[in-house]
């Protein structure tokens, strides 16, 4: 299953494409019909960007004015502001992981 693509604008030949965010897991990431070692890398980058696009989505859709303030919109799925998040929410998580294993 691949994400959706949604064509904007169609100029002669080539055409601009928007690909939404895949929210579900799915074996083939790239779409190409087989699950390959190519699949592996955006496997990790799906569930390393998952939280920071989670909340940018959140953002955009509950707080549409702070958004636009910050200039978030879906096109910052996976980029630096989503990268930023995520690392410190995983931070986060794997801090408290620890710190619960420490106090068994």
């Amino acid at each position: 299953m691949r994400p959706t693509t949604l064509k904007i604008k169609e100029i002669g030949e080539s055409s601009m494409e928007y690909v939404a965010r895949n929210w579900r897991f799915v074996a083939d990431m790239n779409g190409d019909g087989a699950v390959t070692i190519s699949d592996v890398w955006l496997w990790v980058k799906w569930l390393y960007f998952y939280p920071g696009d989670g909340i940018l989505h959140l953002l955009a859709t509950n707080l549409p004015s702070v958004a636009k303030f910050f200039e978030v919109s879906t096109d910052s799925y996976g980029g630096y502001i989503s990268g930023f998040i995520s690392f410190f929410i995983w931070l986060l998580f794997f801090s408290t992981c620890a710190a619960m294993e420490n106090n068994k």
